[in-house]
């Protein structure tokens, strides 16, 4: 997703709802051009496309978002406008730290009206739950010395794919944790027992791949991962 800077935030918040929902409309669901947009909406100015680009960026699209919305509707894209917290869309934009890797492993069925929103809120949902865990887990891997933010992932225990809308951005359901120890978790090289102990896949070569196995998970201040979550990822990945 593409970052916005002050000036064209800026832009974007002194729109019109009904000009921003015009413009999300001839995108997400025409596929009207950025340029083109322009000369269809008398409150934009023809700026080769960046007035266009501007509002559709802001709300978190790009274009592999360009006319995948087929049964879209004005009515729908400007309820969900007036849905969504700006104020925090703008804190997402200027953060200083690349929060890129917050929405690799989000998908999203298109095609239904409904995502437009739901995109939106899961961008915002996932953005504030980032923020939770660095506070959380002091900005540093559960599993190594990692702290460079560029470097740390939000990584759910339960997979976003079929976790539910709260369970998603649930602090419970997460662990910060470093690129290297994500992928490992993630493909249930790893595991965490009830109380915290680090479990090792046996079909994994620790180390015929360099990986120490001597980790030790630290704790969050709040928040500590659900033993329920943490039972279906053992579950899942064969542990029990």
């Amino acid at each position: 997703m593409a970052k916005l800077d002050q000036r064209r935030i800026n832009f974007v918040k002194d729109l019109p709802i009904d000009v921003r929902a015009q413009v999300l409309y001839e995108f997400l669901k025409v596929g009207t051009s950025n340029r083109k947009i322009e000369t269809l909406i008398d409150a934009l100015a023809e700026e080769d496309g960046w007035q266009a680009w501007a509002v559709i960026h802001f709300y978190g699209f790009d274009g592999k978002s360009k006319a995948k919305y087929p049964t879209l509707t004005l009515k729908k894209i400007k309820e969900s406008l007036l849905n969504v917290n700006v104020e925090e869309l703008e804190e997402y934009h200027l953060a200083t730290s690349n929060e890129k890797e917050i929405l690799l492993k989000v998908n999203f069925t298109e095609g239904d009206g409904k995502d437009v929103l739901r995109t939106i809120k899961a961008r915002q949902g996932q953005y504030k739950l980032r923020k939770v865990l660095l506070q959380n887990y002091q900005s540093k891997c559960a599993m190594c010395e990692i702290n460079h933010p560029k470097l740390l992932i939000t990584s759910h225990i339960k997979t976003w794919s079929v976790s539910s809308a709260d369970e998603r951005i649930n602090p419970a359901n997460s662990i910060l944790l470093c690129k290297l120890h994500d992928g490992l978790f993630e493909y249930g090289f790893i595991s965490l027992t009830n109380d915290y102990k680090v479990l090792y896949s046996p079909s994994f070569n620790f180390e015929g791949q360099g990986i120490g196995k001597n980790l030790t998970f630290t704790k969050p201040i709040y928040d500590m991962p659900s033993n329920e979550f943490l039972k279906e990822h053992r579950v899942k990945h064969g542990y029990e």
